[in-house]
């Protein structure tokens, strides 16, 4: 990559980055501007033309580009239906899962706020990434003997109330990050203990739904069919 592109490249970034920051203020996506955007990188309106057809193109290509990035990384780390040698598979998951969020917190700020927002663009990409993340892991289950009896259309279904459930616990995982009293002690301690509270009750919450799925029968009738 030549200079010319990595500076391209930069200022693309630049633009995501003052958009998640804006979302991170509370601000959902349809109600940024572009002129807003813009004076947040620090360039002219019509630099950003330069990059993006409109809002909607900058907010569906930080979705595929950054927010994808991202999930990606999840869906390799997650260990919920593979094959492994360690115990305690679904508390490991659920780690993972907290600790991507973690890293990246702003990306997930966006996601579950912009999952249902008001830009179609977005709501579709977004949705995308999250069908691609039921997808793979429907098929991971499909490694472990548990599932074996579960046909591929319920494996789908039961990887799909799993995301749905673990995209549940994000802003409350947020917000006990990012309390306002971190930095006293005694309210630092008190967080502490409400995440480790958080984490032992997601865990059950996953425990209960993965669990209860060895019990299930699937039918031949998958579309018709309750």
């Amino acid at each position: 990559m030549n200079t010319r592109e990595k500076k391209k490249q930069q200022t693309r970034r630049a633009f995501f980055n003052a958009v998640l920051d804006l979302c991170m203020t509370g601000q959902s996506f349809s109600s940024i501007s572009l002129r807003q955007v813009t004076r947040e990188v620090g360039v002219v309106p019509t630099a950003f033309y330069r990059h993006f057809d409109d809002m909607e193109d900058l907010g569906k290509s930080l979705v595929e580009e950054e927010l994808g990035q991202a999930l990606a990384v999840l869906r390799e780390s997650l260990q919920i239906g593979r094959q492994r040698s360690f115990d305690r598979q679904i508390a490991k998951s659920i780690q993972i899962f907290f600790k991507a969020i973690n890293e990246h917190p702003r990306y997930w700020q966006f996601i579950v706020s912009e999952r249902f927002g008001g830009s179609e663009a977005v709501r579709r990409a977004v949705n995308e990434q999250i069908k691609l993340l039921s997808n793979i892991i429907g098929e991971d289950l499909a490694l472990q003997p548990a599932f074996s009896h579960i046909n591929a259309y319920d494996r789908r279904l039961l990887a799909e109330a799993g995301v749905n459930l673990f995209f549940s616990w994000i802003i409350d995982w947020l917000d006990l990050n990012y309390n306002e009293h971190h930095d006293d002690e005694a309210n630092r301690r008190d967080i502490e203990y409400h995440k480790k509270r958080m984490l032992h009750h997601c865990t059950r919450q996953a425990q209960m739904l993965f669990y209860g799925a060895y019990n299930w029968k699937s039918s031949e009738e998958t579309l018709l069919d309750d």
